[in-house]
């Protein structure tokens, strides 16, 4: 990766985070963790692949749950939208005249039609008008206009605005319930104490850079478990950020149902001459948020990462990959430095890396080769406790 402009130091931890660090300086130089499980167990490889399996995980976690759609800088100027489709929900995401931004199904309420065709490009509209009858509305979902409107005498036009999904922007990210019949979404319960780690990063203040989205060959939680677990980093990632990191060196926690987890960078054995004041949690480390179900937040040196896996089918995900930097670009150098960083960890790293070998695991679910369960090692302890996780909701209501 190039050199990173020089940057100020991350902001000051929170406790958990904090008292997360100081372990891992403790066992720098112990060959175990104290957080390891004692043995193994084994993972049954139809949790990857069964198509019953994945109809509850979308009726029973990912539409009742708060989920990340993003950054809402993506959506930086009223009368901007993205359409998406996600578990057979077409969605608009807009941003209003006021600066709200809503996420609504994007469906008139005339006649069923799209409003928006297409999916990912954001585009900038003032109204949103139906092509089959140009019914019309608002940003903010509200129907405005209905033509020939001496035919539909009865008509409440106010109950007949554009399905909306409980939504809100915490922490600069863009959250919904992907359920029209719910009303409430509380992304600050939902986050635990992970709500006080977000906090301090202040990404409500940070620039949308650049986003990817694409879909690939494999199921949602081989993703997930990718980034749990630190074993394959300097096999897989020989390549590209093996060099970054201290082999099979890191410390994390349940935190609810979501995990945080640092891993120790080259820079780590630095931090163990310092005041606590000056751990750098960008610097001596990698900070991941596994945020359940779908995603991740990774703390670059210079620039973070959101990832979002939307499953489409036992074996298909819509990886979405959102990069948002601490400020505009400063200058053409700085601006080529974050497009070579995004580069290299969209497409180097998590594109030819974490999903070609995840999807390399689905080509082989079907064969056989692992009737008797995947083994999961000591050090792959977050894996068994976010199985349990997806496993315990699939459980609730029989």
């Amino acid at each position: 990766m190039s050199a990173a402009p020089e940057l100020p130091p991350s902001p000051p931890m929170s406790a958990d985070l904090s008292r997360l660090f100081a372990r891992m300086l403790e066992e720098i130089d112990r060959p175990e963790s104290v957080e390891w499980d004692a043995g193994e167990s084994r993972l049954d490889p139809a949790v990857y692949a069964d198509p019953g399996i994945h109809a509850r995980e979308v009726e029973r976690i990912f539409r009742r749950l708060p989920l990340c759609l993003g950054h809402a800088d993506q959506l930086r100027e009223p009368g901007s939208m993205i359409a998406r489709d996600l578990f057979g929900l077409p969605l608009l995401i807009t941003r209003d005249r006021d600066g709200e931004i809503h996420v609504l199904l994007n469906v008139c309420r005339h006649r069923g039609a799209r409003l928006l065709a297409g999916e990912e490009a954001v585009c900038s509209k003032a109204t949103l008008t139906c092509p089959y009858h140009a019914w019309t509305y608002g940003l903010d979902g509200a129907l405005r206009g209905v033509p020939g409107a001496t035919g539909f005498p009865g008509l409440d036009r106010s109950a007949h605005g554009l399905r909306r999904l409980p939504s809100a922007v915490r922490h600069g990210l863009i959250w919904a319930i992907m359920d029209p019949a719910r009303t409430e979404i509380d992304v600050a319960g939902f986050l635990g104490p992970i709500d006080t780690d977000l906090a301090g990063f202040d990404f409500g203040a940070h620039r949308f850079f650049r986003q990817h989205a694409r879909r690939r060959k494999t199921n949602w939680k081989l993703v997930m478990d990718a980034f749990q677990e630190v074993y394959h980093i300097k096999k897989l990632h020989a390549a590209t950020i093996s060099p970054f990191f201290i082999d099979t060196k890191s410390t994390g926690e349940g935190v609810g149902l979501h995990t945080r987890i640092l891993v120790g960078r080259d820079r780590l054995p630095e931090a163990k001459t310092l005041s606590p004041e000056y751990w750098d949690l960008r610097r001596h480390c990698t900070l991941t948020h596994a945020i359940f179900p779908n995603s991740l937040i990774i703390y670059h040196p210079d620039f973070t990462s959101h990832m979002g896996m939307f499953p489409a089918g036992p074996g298909e995900i819509l990886f979405v990959h959102t990069m948002f930097t601490p400020h505009e670009a400063r200058s053409e150098k700085e601006r080529a430095h974050w497009e070579r960083s995004f580069e290299l960890i969209d497409e180097g790293v998590f594109g030819a890396e974490d999903l070609f070998i995840s999807e390399q695991i689905q080509l082989g679910l079907a064969s056989g080769a692992n009737e008797g369960g995947f083994v999961l090692g000591r050090f792959e302890h977050h894996l068994r406790r976010f199985h349990g996780n997806v496993a315990a909701m699939l459980a609730e209501g029989g």
